[in-house]
């Protein structure tokens, strides 16, 4: 049955009581048992009556459940939306569901009409500028980022091959989730995470107080602008969900600065491979949503690309590409290397 029209229109107000819900922190309070309203409201930090009217509404979506004695308790929805949920998506509502909306709603208008990013109309600055001035935000974007490369880190420890690889260096990569999957999974190699400096210094402070000394000793953290310049040293890059953000002309200047990297060689003369984890339309189906996501938050220009789109943009940096398949989560992967004469 098709939505109607209505309940498309108020399908903002679904979305934000799911981002309140998942801020809150409401699955996390629930993990241990049912609660009443009163009691959730005072795990979470609430107003009594304003909680009961968010769980009145996300219960009524099917998010959470009532047990029997009318108590609140997790469903199998808003298990997800624990922090401990091995894939979870809270932090990832929350940014959807918070400033990706927010902005939207404040600037896609005027955005449309003027064929620019969403961030600058809603907010006066583009999104990494808004993150800088907002550290709860920023904090917030990190953890959201971690819940999309968790999966993708799995995928990748398990497929991925690691033959003659000693160094892997993420570009773009947060807080390092995908390379902590690689690095647990493969004993001998190293990481190292290519991000702001901010996301760098968070994310090694995070890990230092984790305690575990392995992963502290194989895992680096490299402030760097990637638009500017990408670290050398590495056998095999990656860079996962990142240019999707970006024009063309940004694209093809981020890898141009891996394909430099790379071009300084790997340890024993092997030329190092890239790896680009990215929704190209070919194989992405949610390419026509998407399309307004890189609106909202990516770069002016920004717009949905495919395999001839990320074909011109390495070659246009002195790639090669060496093979382009389908992945999970609507992702592709893009192999290259660094062209002959580059």
């Amino acid at each position: 049955m098709e939505a109607s029209l209505l309940s498309l229109v108020m399908g903002g107000f679904t979305s934000a009581t799911i981002g309140a819900a998942a801020r809150l922190g409401v699955a996390d309070a629930l993990a241990d048992g049912p609660a009443t309203g009163a009691e959730l409201a005072k795990a979470v930090g609430a107003d009594p009556d304003a909680l009961e009217s968010l769980m009145k509404a996300v219960t009524a979506l099917g998010v959470f459940a009532r047990d029997e004695e009318d108590r609140y308790i997790n469903s199998p929805l808003s298990e997800q939306l624990r922090s401990d949920h091995p894939e979870s998506i809270r932090h990832l509502a929350s940014l959807l569901c918070g400033l990706y909306a927010q902005a939207a709603a404040g600037g896609l208008t005027q955005a449309v009409r003027t064929g620019t990013s969403v961030m600058p109309h809603a907010f006066g600055v583009s999104l990494y500028e808004y993150l800088d001035q907002d550290a709860e935000t920023a904090r917030i974007f990190d953890l959201a980022m971690q819940d999309w490369a968790r999966p993708i880190g799995v995928l990748a420890a398990e497929h991925v091959s690691f033959d003659g690889v000693r160094t892997v260096v993420d570009v773009g990569g947060g807080n390092g989730a995908l390379l902590k999957a690689i690095l647990s999974a493969h004993t001998q190699l190293k990481g190292v995470c290519v991000d702001r400096a901010d996301t760098c210094r968070r994310a090694e402070a995070e890990l230092r107080a984790s305690g575990d000394e392995d992963l502290i000793g194989r895992l680096a953290y490299h402030p760097s602008d990637i638009l500017e310049a990408v670290p050398e040293g590495g056998d095999l890059y990656i860079i996962k969900n990142v240019l999707h953000d970006w024009s063309p002309e940004s694209c093809v200047r981020i890898l141009s600065n891996i394909r430099r990297a790379m071009s300084a060689g790997g340890h024993a003369g092997r030329k190092p491979r890239l790896l680009v984890v990215d929704p190209l339309v070919e194989h992405d189906s949610g390419a026509a949503f998407r399309s307004v996501i890189k609106m909202v938050v990516g770069e002016t220009n920004t717009r949905e690309r495919s395999e001839a789109d990320m074909r011109r943009e390495a070659a246009a940096a002195g790639l090669e590409v060496v093979s382009i398949m389908p992945a999970p989560a609507d992702l592709t992967v893009t192999e290259c290397v660094v062209a002959e004469g580059a």
